[in-house]
């Protein structure tokens, strides 16, 4: 009798606690039937309203024209380009920078729009623009030499050191501006550089030279005084400077400002605008004399002439110097094209080991549909620059650097602009320098946004290269 009551006790607890496992067992399943029915209802809403892959855009609901879908569909395409685009944050081995002059904004935009076909050009296509200031925009004229200046050294115009015409500020090295230049040869960076101008004008006199007048291009321009007191001008320290010594690659015209004796035809001839050595200057043989002086030696070779150069084999050399027009190299019609000193160029500077800096300088003088073929041509050859991924590339177009104060005056009030004819106030304000454009692309590309003061470019390069500007890793 005991044990069957202790059965049925044990039968009914049983039952209870049956009944209490299905009862929280059914309580599990309906709070998972109720989660996934709103995981369910949440990704369609999703998909319905937003768009996880821009292929897969359903705009068609839209009803859109057939024009329309056309466009959207380039504009998709765009949209993934834009989304896929990662920018390395790692420091280039290399950098290339293109120098545009005589092109702002205005002169782009009339350019890309000119002709019936609208041009596309490489820089376009940059993942990062900035824009420059000008410090002479709002003032009286600058002179050419020191707003490049001010770009390449990272000091500003106000606050450069003025060399007096004794030039004993000229025997101090602690007085001198180091450009990016100079500072990529001390960080052991191979350097270039390249114009279709003169290797004295103001772009390039500013990676090398200290001079107290920018107008002394050559000794014919330094007055004797100063000469005799130890004045060196431009032409004179891109050979003897230790800038323009190291330099492993120079490429463009100016010849009539190295050497006394030039020859002239009727496709070069001498530039009576310009500087002229005086009578013994020969600074084309001094440069090879120093090269051969070079312990360990050294493979180096001077060319002036486009046969020469296109022969040249840049692989094999250390130091290459061509110098291939009496004046600027643009007035030489049988100069070699951009794309052939600039392909020559990169053979000398590109080594497995060691990386370099190239600037490339290209003045447009042309307008109109001359001006447009000028920059395709400059667009091709920019294209073949592209290519490694360890390469910060920039193209820098400006016209900051077009005035000088001994050649232009601007009209500095209102009442002096309303005094003066429609046409001449016109051509003036055209010719103000404006704020220069800066496209980028490749490894710290990202450093080269929004609009940044002069100084910006040179900083900005010191900091992609890793370049120590105290001292530390330099030793200066």
């Amino acid at each position: 009798m005991a044990q069957s009551q202790w059965i049925k006790r044990f039968c009914f607890q049983l039952r209870l606690k049956s009944s209490q496992l299905f009862i929280i067992a059914a309580s599990v399943l309906l709070s998972l039937l109720i989660t996934l029915i709103c995981v369910g209802l949440t990704i369609r809403y999703e998909v319905s309203n937003e768009v996880a892959n821009l292929g897969d855009v359903d705009y068609w609901k839209d009803a859109v024209s057939a024009q329309q879908k056309l466009w959207y569909d380039k504009g998709i395409e765009e949209l993934k380009d834009a989304m896929a685009m990662r920018t390395s944050e790692s420091q280039p081995r290399n950098i290339q920078i293109l120098v545009i002059n005589g092109i702002d904004a205005p002169a782009l935009a009339n350019a890309r729009f000119s002709s019936s076909q609208p041009s596309n050009f490489v820089w376009d296509r940059f993942p990062h623009v900035a824009r420059i200031k000008n410090s002479c925009s709002h003032s009286s004229p600058c002179n050419a030499a020191n707003v490049i200046k001010a770009i390449w050294t990272g000091v500003p115009l106000k606050a450069a050191p003025k060399l007096d015409s004794s030039c004993g500020h000229n025997a101090s090295h602690a007085g001198q501006l180091l450009s990016v230049l100079r500072l990529a040869q001390l960080a052991g960076r191979r350097t270039g550089f390249v114009t279709n101008q003169r290797i004295t004008g103001a772009t390039a006199a500013a990676l090398y030279a200290n001079v107290a007048q920018t107008s002394w291009e050559c000794d014919g321009l330094v007055p004797v005084d100063a000469i005799e007191s130890g004045c060196e001008d431009v032409a004179q320290q891109l050979i003897s400077g230790e800038t323009g010594q190291n330099l492993n690659v120079l490429i463009g015209g100016g010849r009539q400002l190295l050497s006394a004796n030039v020859s002239t035809f009727p496709y070069d001839p001498l530039d009576e605008l310009l500087c002229r050595a005086r009578s013994g200057r020969n600074l084309l043989r001094d440069w090879l004399q120093h090269k051969l002086k070079l312990k360990p030696s050294k493979h180096f070779e001077l060319v002036q002439r486009e046969e020469q150069l296109s022969t040249v084999n840049g692989n094999s050399l250390d130091y290459l110097l061509g110098v291939l027009a009496n004046g600027d190299l643009s007035r030489n019609s049988q100069a070699p094209s951009l794309a052939i000193m600039v392909d020559k160029t990169l053979q000398v500077l590109r080594r497995p080991v060691v990386g370099h800096l190239l600037i490339v300088e290209h003045y447009v003088q042309q307008q109109g549909e001359a001006r447009v073929k000028e920059l395709q041509l400059l667009n091709a050859t920019l294209a073949n620059l592209l290519g490694p991924k360890d390469t910060l590339t920039l193209v820098l177009l400006t016209n900051a650097n077009n005035l000088s104060s001994a050649e232009t005056q601007i009209v500095s009030t209102l009442q002096e602009a309303f005094d003066e004819q429609g046409s001449h106030l016109q051509r003036r304000m055209q010719q103000m320098p404006s704020e220069s454009l800066l496209f980028a692309t490749g490894p710290k590309s990202s450093l080269f946004y929004s609009v940044h003061e002069e100084t910006y470019l040179a900083h900005a390069l010191s900091y992609a290269l890793g370049m120590d500007v105290f001292g530390r890793q330099l030793q200066l």
